[in-house]
């Protein structure tokens, strides 16, 4: 006769069933496929194995990545007491039924918890909860490794049966697919989250979008608002957006590389100019594949845009300094004949001029002649300075006193309805250029900035000491941090647009009406600041004026004597002497000129068409030659490779170098040796006399 009463661990009717654990499947999968919480899962499966049998507590511990942790999964019926205590036990060769079997990886069946010495150190955790029995189970994964325990606890001692096993083992096995599928999902979500930073923290827009000029684009990262000023939305919700922001003029070039992509399906590259929002002109280079999709699907491109303005304008910055480059070199060649022209001119005239009396009229038209002459050779001197093949004469200056001469000047230049401001700094550190070329710049942004301000307006010319860091934006084309020199010439003027400041440095570019400016000034300026071993920097826009910074290499060492006060300390010098010259040059007409002059000033002259002839000469001469004049650009040997070569037989001999086309990394820079000078054609005679007899009087 029943009682009613079901006895602990007794089969619940109907409930142990294939159907039912068919059912539990169902149930379980169901919830895994709806992507539910691994906890909840977890519940749901302990709470539907606890009916197969009554008393049976279920309980599911989580092994750490560490490998060597056991955290609380579940354990719906456990209290929650005993399920605090147990979270973070560590497995071992002997901790309890679940540490037990994790750190074995096979099951452990304890039948008295009171007694088993498994439980030594974990007894007292269990018995005062009234938990006797526990059948612990490893879950594995696919691979083999451990996710967890499954645990089975009764209230009295007590072993499994078949059943109990066979029930375990199908919990276990639930309960592996629900662990392995969360980890799976977690690992999924880590490299997305993974891919999702990577691309969010590229320099460059990543996207998905249809094919075709108007596709429609799927997904756009964050990057395009801070590069083109939409935010992700706004670009997603016009699919016009991205060809309708392409320049118009490399529109068409564009919508050709976007055919050929439809057509050969292979790669998409373009590099085009796109319209920010706020009107930026931004360089990009788009690369693009595509993505394998269903054949009722749009065929989608993912690519990449990367913004190349910055590299854009470098390398339009470096073919404007080539073709600075081989203009410069033009000019420096025009020079080299121009000048060599004029010392000729020169010299017949300095030698008519000598056979005319003091009084005679014809005297007016040589010194026309050395006028035009003069002229002349200050033009020379405006294209070397652009070709950065002049020889500067420099030395320590203050820029102040150079700006305080130039202010004088520049109110004969400046027109009355513009005010002029020259605020020079305190304590301005000295700088180390040609004080003629200083001027000169000066006078050029001055008169460039009162062109720019027909109505009117206020031109600023200051100066300041500026100490300049390796992050400075300035710094490229092998400028080196350090103390710098500004010189600042600021206007109110009509400014310049993008397109002008790109080729304001340019020989002969002009925006002047003809015949109002050559298009020099501004190249000069360009030549003269990079000689010098600076840079410059413009700041402009239309209709809010100009301001140019130059940066000047502050000067190490003290003030020391001019090149004119030397040079007028050498006339003071005797002009004639008797010792032996060996004079080198290919132009014939100087070269004899200079002969017959120097001969007459008592020297003994030796003398060659170019270094081949000289070297023979000095081979067959067996007294002394104390010096050498020689040009420095001739065919065969020049006059520095000239000079190096004598001085390994003669190494007492000095040498005058003459020059209508220096190379001025090889005599600005310093490079010609001891008890050496240079003379900048054109020259006159007496100052090749005066020149030859103070470096034959150097000790």
């Amino acid at each position: 006769m029943s009682t009613g009463v079901q006895k602990a661990g007794e089969k619940v009717p109907g409930q142990g069933s294939p159907e039912a654990l068919a059912r539990l499947d169902v149930k379980v999968l169901a919830m895994v496929m709806a992507h539910a919480a691994l906890p909840e899962i977890l519940e749901t499966l302990c709470t539907n194995i606890e009916k197969h049998h009554s008393g049976l507590l279920c309980s599911v511990l989580l092994l750490d990545a560490d490998g060597k942790t056991l955290r609380y999964g579940a354990g719906p019926s456990l209290p929650r007491a005993y399920s605090e205590s147990i979270d973070g036990i560590q497995i071992g060769a002997c901790a309890g039924s679940c540490g037990t079997a994790a750190y074995r990886r096979q099951p452990v069946i304890v039948s008295d918890i009171a007694t088993d010495p498994l439980w030594a150190e974990y007894r007292h955790l269990a018995l005062p909860h009234g938990l006797r029995a526990c059948w612990s189970t490893p879950i594995a994964s696919q691979d083999g490794s451990i996710l967890g325990t499954f645990a089975v606890y009764y209230r009295e001692p007590r072993t499994p049966d078949e059943e109990h096993l066979q029930l375990i083992a199908h919990a276990t096995h639930l309960a592996a697919v629900a662990m392995e599928w969360d980890r799976a999902q977690a690992e999924l979500r880590s490299a997305e989250n993974r891919y999702r930073t990577l691309v969010e923290r590229l320099p460059a827009v990543t996207y998905l979008a249809e094919l075709g000029p108007c596709g429609r684009w799927h997904y756009v990262s964050p990057q395009i608002e801070s590069m083109l000023g939409f935010s992700p939305a706004d670009w997603l919700s016009d699919s016009a957006n991205w060809i309708d922001r392409i320049h118009e003029e490399d529109r068409e070039k564009v919508l050709a590389v976007e055919e050929h992509f439809q057509k050969n399906r292979d790669l998409f590259q373009a590099e085009y100019r796109m319209f920010a929002r706020d009107g930026r002109v931004l360089w990009f280079r788009d690369e693009a594949v595509m993505l394998p999709t269903a054949e009722d699907e749009p065929c989608l491109m993912q690519g990449v845009m990367y913004d190349i303005t910055e590299r854009k304008r470098l390398e339009d910055q470096l073919l404007h300094s080539q073709k600075m480059e081989a203009v410069g070199l033009l000019a420096g060649g025009v020079a080299h004949d121009f000048n060599n022209l004029l010392m000729l001119i020169q010299a017949h005239n300095e030698r008519l001029r000598d056979a005319i009396a003091p009084d005679a009229p014809t005297q007016k038209e040589s010194l026309g002649i050395e006028h035009a002459v003069t002229r002349a050779a200050s033009l020379t001197g405006r294209l070397l300075a652009f070709s950065r093949k002049q020889v500067l004469q420099l030395q320590v200056i203050d820029l102040n006193a150079v700006l305080s001469e130039v202010a004088k000047m520049l109110d004969r230049l400046i027109e009355k309805n513009i005010t002029l401001r020259v605020v020079p700094a305190p304590q301005l550190w000295p700088v180390k250029a040609d004080p003629g070329q200083v001027e000169q710049l000066i006078m050029n942004l001055a008169v460039n900035a009162r062109d720019a301000m027909p109505e009117g307006g206020q031109l600023l010319i200051e100066t300041r000491n500026a100490e300049i860091g390796g992050g400075h934006p300035g710094l490229r084309d092998g400028v080196r941090p350090g103390r710098y020199v500004m010189l600042i010439v600021s206007d109110t003027g009509v400014g310049m647009d993008s397109e002008t400041q790109a080729h304001m440095f340019e020989p002969f570019f002009t925006t002047k009406e003809p015949g109002k400016g050559t298009g020099l000034g501004l190249p000069i300026v360009y030549g003269v600041v990079k000689q010098t071993g600076g840079w410059t920097q413009v700041d402009s826009k239309p209709g809010k004026g100009t301001t140019f910074e130059i940066y000047l290499p502050s000067a190490e060492e003290a003030e020391s004597r001019t090149p004119l006060q030397l040079l007028r300390e050498d006339m003071a010098a005797a002009p004639k002497g008797t010792e032996t010259v060996l004079l080198v040059e290919d132009e014939s007409g100087i070269r004899e000129l200079a002969c017959e002059f120097l001969q007459r000033q008592g020297y003994k002259v030796l003398h060659g068409m170019d270094g081949d002839e000289a070297l023979r000469i000095a081979e067959g001469h067996k007294d002394l030659i104390h010096l050498l004049v020689t040009d420095m650009a001739m065919p065969n040997l020049g006059g520095k490779e000239l000079a190096d070569r004598l001085r390994k037989v003669r190494p007492g001999i000095k040498v005058l170098f003459m020059s209508g086309y220096p190379d001025h990394e090889v005599l600005a820079g310093g490079n010609i040796g001891v008890q050496a000078a240079v003379l900048q054609k054109p020259f006159s005679l007496d100052i090749l006399a005066h020149k030859v007899r103070t470096l034959l009087d150097q000790k």
